[in-house]
């Protein structure tokens, strides 16, 4: 209701304001947004090769504020984080504050405000696009870039293989093995191992196959993480690695509650365990996201 009447206002003051400046319609201009036609109660027109439109029409169907200032003559459409300020008869608008010249002067006929559109389109963030043929301007919201987001990498001392992890909360403990990454969260109790070996090297020890080395894993090296809690078996596909097996471990003790996940995958040469533990907030947080960082090793 606001923007309606603050946009009544603005019609209002800019007929009082300024002499109105007969210009004759275009016929047959079409103007789109977002691949949906925009309705005028007055036609928009060229001039001098600028196209003009009611300002009103195209700042509303942008989810635009529009503001007019009866002492400076000044129309204001505010979009977001951006502030666009056009006086009446004007040559020089303002955005966020900074002079920019205007392609046409903003001017009234029949009691509305006409602004160029292909100005006020681009400096509110739109692509602009006119089509000769067909003369109709597509408006299309310009695709916002993707923040690129922090990540962390670490390799293993051998150099066998990396591992990207989300964010840049993370300090590595170095392990004296050279085939293991270790990394702590700096948040908190939360950790991250992956450790690789050889399967030619494994095949002395009678390990021959990928769920031998599982096997082993389980009543060995985590025997007593397994032991203590409630164990869940797990699905995970890797698009790096061929997976044997996965377990989501919860452990309660002295009224903490603690979580893990294992995960056993091959590759041609090499068998890989990934563990990611933790308690049980922040395992909970970043379990997601570090599950994905399982397909970030190579």
């Amino acid at each position: 209701m606001k923007k309606f009447l603050a946009t009544i206002a603005l019609c209002i003051s800019c007929t009082s304001a300024i002499s109105i400046v007969p210009v004759y319609a275009e016929d047959g201009i079409t103007v789109n947004y977002e691949g949906n036609t925009i309705s005028f109660d007055t036609a928009p027109f060229l001039e001098n090769g600028t196209t003009m439109i009611p300002m009103r029409a195209i700042a509303e169907k942008m989810g635009a504020e529009v503001l007019w200032s009866p002492s400076s003559k000044v129309a204001t459409i505010k979009r977001g984080q951006d502030i666009l300020e056009i006086p009446a008869g004007g040559t020089i608008a303002k955005k966020n504050g900074e002079d920019i010249l205007l392609d046409m002067p903003a001017k009234v006929v029949n009691g509305r405000v006409f602004v160029p559109l292909r100005f006020v389109g681009e400096q509110l963030g739109l692509n602009v696009v006119w089509d000769k043929e067909t003369k109709t301007i597509a408006l299309t919201e310009k695709a916002e870039i993707p923040k690129k987001v922090a990540t962390t990498q670490y390799t293993s001392k051998n150099e066998n293989y990396s591992i990207t992890l989300p964010g840049e909360n993370w300090k590595e403990e170095y392990s004296d093995l050279e085939n293991t990454i270790i990394a702590d969260s700096t948040e908190g109790e939360l950790s991250v191992l992956v450790s690789n070996f050889d399967k030619q090297e494994l095949k002395s020890s009678g390990i021959q196959t990928a769920q031998e080395f599982a096997k082993f894993n389980k009543e060995s090296a985590y025997y007593a993480v397994y032991a203590m809690g409630k164990v869940t078996e797990q699905n995970i596909i890797l698009n790096n690695m061929n997976v044997v097996g996965a377990d989501e471990i919860i452990v309660e003790e002295n009224d903490t509650v603690s979580k893990a996940f294992f995960i056993y995958a091959e590759t041609e040469s090499h068998y890989f365990v990934c563990a990611i533990t933790g308690e049980q907030e922040l395992y909970d947080k970043y379990i997601s996201s570090l599950k994905n960082a399982l397909q970030t090793i190579k």
